[in-house]
């Protein structure tokens, strides 16, 4: 099999599974429909329903053993402390500063982007 077409299928995979981790955290929030004015209106509130939504992704991909490190490191840049990022995954915060602390919080805009691997 062609290397590229492993590639093609990964990254694919990892789109659809965003997407699908964008719409779980939707319904665990209890967020109106996707793709409504009232969703988007939702989702650009302010940096702490961005905060909170980062913690529901991380709370959910932690309890299906996913990689979290970039929701992690982006949750930590909108604000979230370890003792949140903590309570989401059932670790105490030293725990999770401990395995997810690769280095200090940028402080840039991101895209808007939530990624899971």
């Amino acid at each position: 099999m062609p290397a590229s077409a492993i590639a093609d299928a990964a990254d694919l995979l990892v789109q659809k599974a965003d997407v699908l981790l964008e719409r779980l955290a939707d319904r665990v929030m209890a967020s109106p429909a996707p793709g409504s004015k009232a969703w988007y209106a939702h989702r650009s509130s302010t940096t702490d329903s961005l905060k909170a939504r980062l913690l529901v992704r991380i709370a959910i991909a932690h309890q299906a053993h996913f990689d979290l490190a970039e929701d992690i490191a982006r949750a930590r840049t909108a604000g979230a402390q370890w003792s949140e990022i903590a309570e989401v995954t059932g670790l105490s915060a030293h725990q999770a500063r401990k395995r997810w602390d690769a280095a200090p919080v940028a402080q840039h805009h991101d895209s808007g982007q939530l990624a899971i691997w």
